[in-house]
């Protein structure tokens, strides 16, 4: 009989101890009670004090190799001292798996330079009357064990002295004879109550004192003795059921190694080298069926193996490991998927090459993604919306022949459409030196107001880098050249995108209200002497999404055509490129601006007045320069202290222009 049961703990009256261990003492066949391995323990505990005896069982004897391959343990807590001395002890370790399913047993276990056996080989040495010293362990290959009774054994292990369950019986729902019973099932006719349990029936009895208790039969039977309940602790997962006793696994183990009933496990290489001819193989057919067609396939020569393996795994006890024919199959899909890639590859190429030059690189992308062809009709879409012009740019192809503008306009519109792409931005359009573009619309671009400005501050430094180059290359470029500045407008909000035009020519453009007052603020930026203007909506959605640029607020005005004020913003530059003296310009003007509100003009004039000694632009230093917004704003501040606008007055400037 083998406990898979601790009774490691000694109780606080030794008198009931006694009346546990002394009734074993007459049972007529070996004990086995259950130990654990304790690397805190440190040595052998019993009852909780160490133990000065290991009671009826002895150590395995090995040589110095095996024991230095196993794992040192440290410590073990063995049964309480009367059982020591009454039945043999096992330790019940079980090693689980990642999954925290148990596959493997340990048969030994090392504890300091002792080797003691696991439950199932205690039990198997107590059945056939095998000693320690006929036990032989051959780590990675296999335990012999040599009985005079029952001939010789062998238990195959790994490394570290595991048995592999050949995992084949569950706890049967209810007794039938062709499987596992429940020991407390008493059958579907009567009650529990009122019919015997099934120990009752199938086990002799003893007496002892005024009780009667059953005692298993002898005949050479092993009787393990585990929690089956729902609800008890010793229940966990197992190859057949979410959770299961886990004496179970015990059981299976010693079924297995008594009926000889071993996994063993299939050589790597030629499982594998036939697997990948017929890989290479089955792509070469495939290749000529549809997609559709080879996807079915596909999925039929992925359930194959598996069922293969399962087959055989449940037929013939032989362990297939499933990397060998998803290796195969890997590599055949990969040969496929090359040749399908390479196909759909030049299909999408060809369309680029018809398309690209005339569209947006994003819109193609997508056109070709969405397999369809291109449809009038549009749809509602948040965005920020782009609009850039060349200041004073008639004035060019006065200066320029028509083969120099467009040298120039190449460079120009390169380096700016470089960065608009680069930022996710999607090109709607070239109106001549105009650029029109999106941020969003084409594609998802949840920071698209953040990514627009900061394409701004990056196409004004880049514009900056190419007068300097512009300027190098000394009389190859009249003067409007070396001075080139670019006004752009920025705004976001619900517009419409979509296909525009006719149904044998469209463009992929925008429409609504927020588009053309990006169009105002690109023309509206020359009125507050500035060359990056956007809208208070565009700045509060970039800095919600951590945008690296700074803003100036410069005003709230009502655009013509429209009736609602915007408070507008000029975009100063990154964050990294803005130096003191800005920072102090950007000081004083918001000081000015708030005493501007006030309608308290002189001081407003004063506070503009320091600003414009700081601006970063001024117009007789810097060239195509005209006025700044401290120069704006001074001179607004004159005229209202000349003409003072009404009481009522709330700070809102009308545009007079477009």
């Amino acid at each position: 009989m083998a406990w898979d049961f601790f009774f490691t703990d000694s109780s606080f009256d030794p008198e009931l101890d006694k009346l546990f261990t002394e009734p074993l003492r007459k049972l007529p066949f070996p004990l086995i009670m259950g130990a654990f391995t304790d690397p805190a323990a440190r040595g052998f505990w019993s009852g909780g004090k160490p133990a000065t005896t290991l009671g009826l069982t002895q150590p395995i004897p090995c040589d110095a190799a095996t024991l230095g391959a196993l794992i040192d343990n440290r410590g073990a807590n063995l049964p309480i001292n009367g059982l020591l001395a009454t039945a043999s002890f096992a330790f019940l370790d079980a090693d689980a798996d990642e999954d925290g399913v148990v596959r493997r047993l340990p048969m030994v276990r090392r504890v300091g330079d002792r080797v003691l056996p696991g439950l199932v080989l205690q039990t198997l040495m107590a059945h056939w009357q095998v000693g320690p010293a006929d036990v032989s362990i051959k780590l990675g290959k296999e335990i012999v064990l040599q009985s005079k009774h029952a001939g010789e054994h062998h238990i195959p292990i790994d490394r570290q002295a595991h048995y592999i369950i050949n995992y084949r019986y569950e706890q049967a729902e209810k007794y039938n004879p062709d499987g596992i019973p429940t020991l407390s099932y008493s059958g579907e006719d009567e009650p529990p109550d009122k019919k015997p349990g099934l120990l009752d029936r199938l086990l002799p009895r003893v007496e002892f004192g005024d009780t009667s208790v059953p005692v298993a039969p002898t005949g050479g039977r092993i009787l393990v003795v585990g929690e089956v309940a729902t609800g008890m602790t010793d229940l966990g997962p197992s190859p057949l059921r979410g959770e299961s006793p886990k004496v179970l696994f015990h059981l299976n183990a010693l079924e297995n190694i008594l009926a000889e009933d071993h996994l063993r496990h299939t050589p790597l290489w030629p499982p594998l080298a036939a697997l990948l001819l017929a890989g290479m193989g089955a792509a070469l057919v495939l290749e000529k069926y549809s997609f559709p067609k080879y996807v079915s396939i596909v999925f039929v020569l992925t359930l194959a193996p598996a069922a293969v393996a399962a087959g055989a795994l449940l037929h013939a006890n032989l362990m297939i490991p499933l990397a060998v024919p998803l290796l195969g199959l890997s590599l055949q899909q990969a040969i496929i998927t090359t040749m399908k890639i390479r196909e759909e590859q030049e299909k999408r190429d060809r369309i680029r090459r018809m398309f690209g030059s005339y569209v947006s690189p994003e819109l193609v992308r997508r056109m070709v993604e969405a397999r369809t062809e291109p449809q009038l009709g549009g749809h509602e879409e948040e965005v920020t919306a782009f609009f850039s012009d060349i200041q004073g740019f008639s004035a060019f192809s006065e200066v320029l022949s028509p083969s120099d503008l467009v040298v120039l306009l190449n460079e120009y519109l390169g380096g700016m459409t470089d960065i608009l792409q680069r930022e996710g931005g999607a090109l709607d359009k070239y109106i001549g030196d105009a650029i029109v573009a999106m941020f969003g619309g084409l594609v998802p671009l949840p920071n698209h107001a953040a990514r627009a400005c900061e394409a701004v501050a990056k196409m004004q430094k880049k514009q900056a880098e190419l007068r300097i180059y512009w300027q190098s290359q000394g009389l190859r470029w009249p003067p409007p050249v070396h001075a080139m500045r670019t006004r752009i407008g920025l705004n976001s909000g619900e517009v419409v995108v979509g296909n525009m035009g006719s149904h044998h020519r469209f463009n992929y453009t925008m429409m609504g209200d927020v588009v053309n007052l990006a169009a105002r603020c690109e023309s509206g930026a020359k009125s507050f002497g500035v060359y990056s203007m956007t809208t208070e909506n565009t700045v509060r959605q970039a800095l919600a999404k951590n945008c690296q640029c700074v803003f100036r607020s410069l005003d709230r005005i009502v655009v013509k055509g429209r009736h609602e004020p915007v408070e507008i913003f000029e975009i100063v530059g990154l964050e990294a490129d803005i130096n003191d003296e800005t920072r102090a310009c950007l000081e004083k003007f918001a000081e000015g601006r708030a005493h501007y509100l006030k309608q308290s003009w002189p001081e407003a004039i004063a506070a503009f007045t320091e600003a414009s000694k700081r601006e970063p632009l001024q117009p007789q230093r810097d060239a195509g320069v005209e006025s700044n917004p401290s120069l704006v704003m001074i001179e607004r501040c004159q005229h209202m202290l000349h003409e003072p606008p009404p009481a009522d007055w709330d700070g809102v400037y009308l545009m007079k222009g477009k």
